[in-house]
């Protein structure tokens, strides 16, 4: 499930990913200039979430936090 999202992600251009001829194997990933664009997407749906939570005495049990670092 994970290979087949990410494999979508690198054909939308949204993820650049590069394999090493390395045993065992490895592959990185990394955001292309199109995939770092939804950054300020995915930080609107993080605080509106988080927001929503709040708001109806709900706790926040998700790992993420919102990260307003710039890229």
């Amino acid at each position: 499930m994970l290979t087949q999202q990410l494999r979508e992600l690198e054909w939308d251009n949204s993820l650049s990913r590069t394999v090493y001829p390395v045993v065992p194997p490895k592959v990185e990933y990394a955001l292309t200039d199109l995939g770092l664009s939804l950054k300020p997407i995915l930080l609107a749906m993080f605080d509106w979430g988080s927001g929503y939570l709040r708001d109806n005495g709900r706790e926040i049990n998700c790992s993420m936090t919102a990260r307003r670092v710039e890229a």
